[in-house]
């Protein structure tokens, strides 16, 4: 792990990392769940069931510890007073890491001005947690997540930040009680989008993504007029992100990537709905798809455009699928590593096009772009 990063960067791009985690079902929030206020620095701490927490029994409520914790980044002096809102297992924890390490993690220069939560329609469970950054490896093995999570209320909280330039962020969390308060147990888990066709979406955001390799950055380049309400782009495992309510008003994000291996994710916003609308794995040795071209014009009376999607050879797996999600084109190769490349059909209007990998009955997105006829 470096610790060269800026204070602001981390806690503002705190994980979410999304491989997949993306667009993850976020359940509709009661007026409990789903609260904002303004930040201040003066608060100080009162330090689900797995799927379904409550405001009964601990301390608090995971809302408010995200709130606090949030705020107690821009306040505190000393980086224990926020290690303090992480669970012992974290490697943030006052006990896990010196203060001089700590410091630039855990405390922030940029002021907050609004702090967002909600709590997530999600079971919290040990392979979930796992998918954490922060608790994989020897960091935590199974055994230690099962014992923080047995007899104890947990829940995924999803946070947004507002700084006071008006830049936005967002992480998110998962939350458990711990002697009779709740505390951070992660951070940054992957929550997989749901692969299945959930409609149309109405949206047009994304005209390339470039990668500086010297950097281990992407670029997400914009089309001339976005239509979304919202776009987010972000790394899965360098826990960086960038966000805007107004996507007109600029032509790229830039997001930091983890060099030994990481995904960006981009997400949409329109009418209250969001989802994923790319995804692209980094680095080139980690990637199933080499590329997408398309022809709005085939030799082929079969379709009135097509999808050709290479694949690297480094996939592994029972079944590889391509997917055009307005057309409704599909083709499966199996197993995988058979797959050198897959044509499919697509709308010239307009389409989605979908890489999934299966492998002994779990289905995982490896790639999404958007066709946008020229």
């Amino acid at each position: 792990m470096a610790h060269n990063v800026s204070r602001r960067r981390f806690l503002g791009t705190l994980g979410v990392i999304g491989g997949a985690a993306g667009a993850g079902c976020i359940g509709a929030p009661t007026e409990d769940e789903s609260t904002q206020t303004e930040a201040t620095d003066d608060e100080t701490v009162t330090d689900e069931p797995r799927a379904s927490p409550t405001v009964s029994g601990p301390s608090g409520t995971p809302e408010s510890l995200l709130r606090q914790y949030v705020e107690s980044t821009v306040a505190a002096s000393d980086p224990a007073v926020v290690g303090a809102y992480f669970h012992p297992i974290h490697p943030f924890h006052p006990e896990n890491i010196d203060p001089e390490t700590a410091g630039p993690w855990l405390l922030r220069d940029e002021p907050v001005s609004q702090v967002a939560v909600e709590t997530m329609d999600r079971e919290v469970t040990t392979d979930l947690v796992r998918t954490s950054p922060f608790l994989q490896g020897d960091r935590a093995d199974s055994e230690t997540i099962e014992d923080a999570l047995t007899g104890e209320e947990a829940a995924v909280v999803e946070v947004t930040i507002t700084d006071s330039s008006g830049d936005t962020s967002e992480f998110s969390a998962v939350t458990v009680t711990h002697d009779g308060n709740w505390v951070i147990l992660t951070q940054g888990v992957r929550i997989e989008a749901d692969v299945s066709d959930p409609g149309p979406f109405d949206v047009r955001v994304v005209d390339k993504v470039t990668f500086n390799t010297d950097e281990d950055r992407a670029r997400v380049h914009f089309v001339e007029s976005p239509v979304a309400d919202r776009v987010t782009a972000k790394a899965a495992n360098a826990t960086s992100s960038r966000s805007s309510s107004t996507p007109g008003v600029i032509t790229y994000f830039d997001v930091n990537l983890d060099p030994t291996g990481d995904e960006l994710v981009v997400t949409a916003t329109v009418d209250g709905e969001t989802r994923t609308i790319h995804r692209e794995q980094y680095p080139e040795s980690a990637r199933v798809v080499e590329g997408i071209t398309y022809d709005d014009d085939p030799d082929s009376d079969l379709f009135d455009a097509t999808a050709r999607v290479s694949f690297t050879g480094n996939q592994s797996g029972d079944r590889l699928t391509v997917s055009s999600t307005v057309h409704g084109g599909e083709t499966m190769t199996e197993p995988a590593e058979n797959a050198t490349y897959s044509v499919v059909g697509i709308d010239p209007g307009g389409d989605e096009v979908v890489v999934t990998l299966t492998n002994d009955g779990t289905t995982a997105e490896v790639h999404r772009e958007r066709y946008h006829q020229s």
